[in-house]
């Protein structure tokens, strides 16, 4: 096989919800501060730890980690995914997801799928389980290469025995260092590094034709 190893980022390509954060915020009620908080962070005024604190800090009154599965847990996984994902480890291959999405989330979809690797951010709590505030900063999702790096060489293999799969312009480090990048749907700045563009989760299935 030339590749050895699939790396699929987890919101808007395993769940259909473009956002567990965002998931979050409607819940709560806080879309338009989140969203002033992904500017500041997109221009660079704050790192990814500092963003994932304020974020944490809009939710009032400060939610237990219970209840953050809770708001999570109709996250569906994208049509197709169970199907495509299945046939991957029927046909031998590796795979793993890496995420700038929350852990409670990436660890249910993971386990669901079979999938053995898992990267993703965590939220911080006491021990009566409920937020202090904190993230438990993993994945930056600007940079999720690198850790897509550091597991192929505990694995013994390169980056260009990779598939990397995503959709959002944070993916474009992450299919660019990939032996074969693709993007799943409409995001332009993400098809410009994509050797391979699905459509839509109805075109899934097309993945496994370049395996």
């Amino acid at each position: 096989m030339r590749y050895k190893l699939i790396a699929f980022d987890m919101d808007g390509t395993l769940v259909e919800e473009d956002s567990c954060w965002g998931v979050l915020h409607r819940y709560f009620g806080t879309q338009e501060a989140a969203r002033k908080n992904l500017k500041a962070y997109e221009r660079e005024e704050m790192d990814y730890p500092e963003f994932m604190r304020r974020d944490i800090a809009l939710w009032r009154p400060p939610p237990t980690l219970e209840q953050v599965r809770r708001v999570l847990t109709p996250c569906r996984l994208a049509p197709n995914v169970e199907r495509v994902v299945g046939e991957i480890h029927r046909r031998g291959y590796r795979t793993v997801v890496i995420t700038g999405g929350l852990d409670l989330l990436a660890e249910e979809v993971t386990r669901g799928l079979g999938i053995r690797y898992v990267f993703a951010n965590g939220l911080a709590a006491d021990e009566k389980g409920h937020l202090t505030g904190e993230g438990i900063f993993r994945v930056e999702p600007r940079f999720k290469h690198e850790l897509l790096a550091g597991l192929v060489s505990e694995l013994g293999i390169n980056l260009q025995q990779c598939v990397a799969v995503g959709d959002s312009k944070y993916d474009v480090n992450f299919l660019k260092h990939a032996g074969l990048g693709v993007a799943i749907g409409a995001d332009l700045e993400l098809a410009r590094v994509a050797d391979v563009v699905i459509r839509d989760f109805e075109h899934l299935p097309q993945l496994l034709d370049y395996l």
